[in-house]
């Protein structure tokens, strides 16, 4: 089958992988549609999974079912499903003890590590009955490839959160990620919302998803600003999306001591650092829990149900770049570097 294959530091090209082979729980989709994200980036770029070497990279993918083992009971051949980012073993110790997202020691993000990844004419999904979601008929795959990652990790992470109804909630970062957080924070029951970002296309997302208002680090401290907005009194709920490091500091200092909770969705790839002055010496009582999707079939079609019915929340909006086709994948890989792209996809006709 033809793929984007890794063959080493910042270098991907198109070539010829094995077509995948069906296990009794597994089905093999045909590849409609796939995204990139800056983890994809990493992978590419810095190789932070050596094991991805030689094999087709991508870990958002959306597509049609051409083949199910013989002990899936949920999907038939014809289905169109949604491939998440991550692919729980719900049949591990972790998942009896309620927590599938880390079975196997944590990684259930096994994409171009275990099995070749979704930027390719086939996938091999495992367990696909306990972590594929079938996408509705009114959604078309454009959309539906943002539930793999940007989708998921947004509403998975807000919705543990615990943000008061018509506390104030902040949210650093207004990629696909962050604006997906105000429009899950909006429906959580946050009263004021504040963004933090410059992105252009990311602030109108915002704006439109839900935030109140949309701070520029340009104009100076955010938390100054934010404070300053809020007569001095500090938040409830800070939710980190993007950014470095240096965010977390940022949230201790804007979240109130008591109530206030830092909820992160973020991946970071620098330190943390917290100075003694950002949170009372480690003395003052503000949570702060990092959260990876906890993945499943019933999660992604609620999800997608919330969707269909939400007045304000359209995530065909995030898309930025449409391309087509196995020549322009690569290309729609390369793009989530470029400044002016939002969001690429690439639908495979």
């Amino acid at each position: 089958m033809k793929a984007l294959i890794l063959k080493g530091a910042g270098q991907v090209e198109l070539g010829e992988c094995p077509d995948p082979v069906c296990g009794p729980y597994e089905a093999i989709v045909k590849i409609k549609a796939v995204s990139a994200c800056n983890t994809d980036l990493q992978i590419i770029d810095n190789l932070i999974f050596p094991p991805a070497v030689g094999r087709a990279v991508g870990h958002e993918g959306v597509g049609e079912i051409v083949e199910i083992g013989s002990e899936v009971k949920h999907f038939k051949v014809g289905d169109r499903i949604v491939l998440p980012s991550l692919c729980p073993e719900f049949r591990s110790m972790e998942a009896q003890q309620g927590w599938a997202a880390f079975s196997n020691g944590g990684m259930c993000f096994d994409w171009c590590l275990e099995r070749d990844g979704v930027a390719a004419e086939y996938a091999r999904v495992r367990d696909v009955d306990m972590v594929c979601g079938k996408i509705p008929d009114s959604m078309d795959y454009a959309t539906a490839v943002m539930m793999c990652d940007v989708v998921a990790t947004a509403f998975n992470g807000v919705e543990h959160a615990h943000i008061p109804l018509g506390g104030t909630a902040v949210v650093f970062g207004i990629g696909p990620i962050g604006v997906s957080c105000v429009a899950a924070a909006k429906a959580r029951g946050a009263g004021k919302i504040y963004a933090i970002g410059t992105n252009a296309y990311g602030r109108d997302l915002a704006l439109k998803f839900g935030a109140d208002e949309v701070i520029s680090y340009k104009d100076g401290d955010v938390v100054e600003q934010i404070l300053a907005k809020e007569n001095g009194r500090r938040v409830a709920e800070c939710i980190i999306a993007g950014g470095k490091g240096s965010t977390v500091a940022q949230a201790y200092r804007l979240c109130q001591p008591g109530i206030g909770e830092i909820t992160s969705v973020n991946a970071f790839y620098d330190d943390i650092v917290l100075p003694p002055s950002a949170w009372n010496s480690g003395m003052e009582t503000i949570r702060f829990t990092g959260y990876q999707a906890t993945g499943g079939r019933e999660m992604l079609e609620r999800y997608m149900a919330f969707i269909e019915h939400s007045p304000s929340y359209d995530p065909s909006l995030i898309p930025s770049h449409i391309n087509h086709g196995f020549e322009e994948m690569e290309k729609t890989f390369r793009q989530k570097a470029e400044k002016d792209v939002y969001k690429p996809v690439c639908l495979l006709d």
